[in-house]
């Protein structure tokens, strides 16, 4: 069962309040008279025993000093408040309602993600809000006479202890929501998601038959993962044009019939070398299709070479495409320079705002930074190869002490080895999100080569527009 509510609401610059119903496993004797009996006959509960719930969260970096990272739900949601019982004499909403200021008076009137838990610290709900007390007295308060007999769950009968965290930014309260609906709810927590997979594009190229293919985030492919596309429509866009650039085959059943199989119709217009039937080896081929993802993301740097960007590979390739062009037209071969002019056009699509961000997963690395829960504080989050790690709140002012920290951080060869349990579907669909459709007000520095901490500085600079207070030497 899905069921949600997505509100936005500012925290800082904006936050987006998610709230969906979690309802889990529970004897239907226990919650008599309340909604929850007729919420469980409409649905299908997850199985799994009630209690203590565990991921495994081990260590991770956090700003100067390595903490101790979530192991149990409470690490993940670390502060609880337990709610008053309710007598069995007193059906009051009123004199509840006092009860209830009492026990939040210590709740701050803060951003948070929290979840409603039973007498046995089962979940009823997780959710995330931009003011905690007023979210808790609106699920919690008592139900008046008129509307104790409507058609919903009453949480004040069920909920007995509130579990929560303090958040300061969309992206920090997406991504603890993430985390534990991922610990209560492995089975199904992405459909509780407010945003949608990530897609990328597959390709293995030590196979025989190398194939660029478009899948979603969410699955588990094989080869090189090349990404984040905003939707499937334009990770097979891409492909259109890396295949009409470089000449590989559409026909992916006919290629695993080489060098015996029978050539399609693009051979006859010149736009297939056609290694199905041996016209070229597949040494040739792998060779081409190798030639296009790194038309698209890049070389790798080898021990005979250092890896260049995409950008200076396409750049050098439009060099050569106009000579070519330009021969054309001066033999008045104006056919064959239209179609040279129509292939570098095609390509400029791969250079668009929402394809700046591709890589290959294991050099897609940025410095995130969200405000701190004031004004004069910010929090830095690092996402390297599909991993995230929180950083430590610095005092804007003092930022500049840590930008080398940061720096070094960033630009490691490889994320830190924390123990934590995310999914980089997750953690990648959770960055494009905010990239290409969040009104974030934060800062993502893509850092695919080396950051340094003057560059960092200026960009931090330019950011100070718009944050007010802040300060980079």
């Amino acid at each position: 069962m899905r069921t949600g509510i997505r509100d936005r609401a500012k925290i800082n610059s904006c936050f987006t309040a998610q709230q969906f119903w979690l309802l889990a496993r529970r004897q239907p004797h226990a919650y008599q008279g309340t909604g929850a009996v007729r919420s469980q006959q409409r649905s299908q509960r997850p199985k799994g025993p009630p209690g203590k719930f565990e991921v495994i969260f081990a260590r991770s970096l956090i700003g100067f000093k390595i903490v101790d990272t979530p192991t149990t739900l409470s690490d993940l949601l670390p502060q609880r408040v337990e709610l008053p019982p309710i007598p069995t004499d007193m059906l009051d909403p009123a004199a509840d309602s006092r009860n209830l200021d009492v026990a939040l008076a210590t709740v701050p009137a803060k951003p948070a993600v929290y979840a409603l838990l039973d007498h046995a610290g089962r979940p009823i709900l997780l959710s995330s809000t931009a003011n905690l007390p007023m979210a808790l007295l609106r699920r919690c308060l008592l139900p008046s006479a008129e509307e104790f007999h409507r058609r919903r769950t009453n949480y004040r009968q069920i909920t007995r202890w509130v579990e929560y965290r303090r958040v300061s930014s969309t992206f920090a309260a997406n991504l603890w929501f993430l985390r534990a609906a991922r610990l209560l709810y492995p089975d199904r927590y992405r459909k509780m998601l407010a945003w949608k997979m990530a897609w990328g594009i597959v390709v293995d190229l030590e196979t025989e038959f190398p194939q660029l293919l478009a899948v979603s985030a969410a699955r588990e492919p094989t080869g090189q993962w090349l990404g984040p596309f905003p939707d499937a429509v334009s990770a097979r866009q891409a492909i259109h044009v890396l295949e009409d650039t470089f000449d590989l085959c559409r026909y992916y059943e006919v290629l695993r019939e080489a060098p015996h199989g029978k050539p399609c119709a693009y051979k006859q217009m010149g736009k297939c070398p056609a290694p199905c039937d041996g016209s070229t080896t597949m040494a040739e081929y792998r060779r081409s299709v190798r030639m296009a993802v790194e038309f698209l993301v890049g070389s790798e740097a080898t021990s005979d070479s250092d890896g260049m960007a995409a950008a200076a590979i396409r750049q050098t390739w439009h060099q050569a495409q106009q000579v070519q062009m330009r021969t054309a037209a001066a033999k008045l071969n104006f056919l064959a320079a239209a179609r040279i002019k129509a292939r570098i056009n095609a390509t400029a699509s791969l250079s668009g705002e929402k394809l700046a961000h591709v890589q290959r997963l294991s050099r897609l690395k940025f410095l995130i930074l969200q405000p701190g829960g004031t004004p004069s504080w910010i929090e830095p989050f690092f996402f390297q190869a599909g991993k995230i790690a929180v950083g430590e709140p610095v005092r804007k002012k003092q930022v500049h002490r840590v930008l080398a920290h940061w720096c070094n951080q960033i630009n490691a060869p490889r994320p830190i080895q924390d123990g934590s349990s995310d999914d980089p579907a997750d953690t990648v669909s959770l960055l494009c999100y905010h990239l290409l459709r969040s009104r974030d007000s934060g800062l993502y520095i893509a850092a695919d080569e080396p950051l340094q901490a003057q560059t960092l500085a200026d960009q931090l600079r330019d950011w100070a527009k718009i944050n007010s207070g802040f300060t980079a030497h």
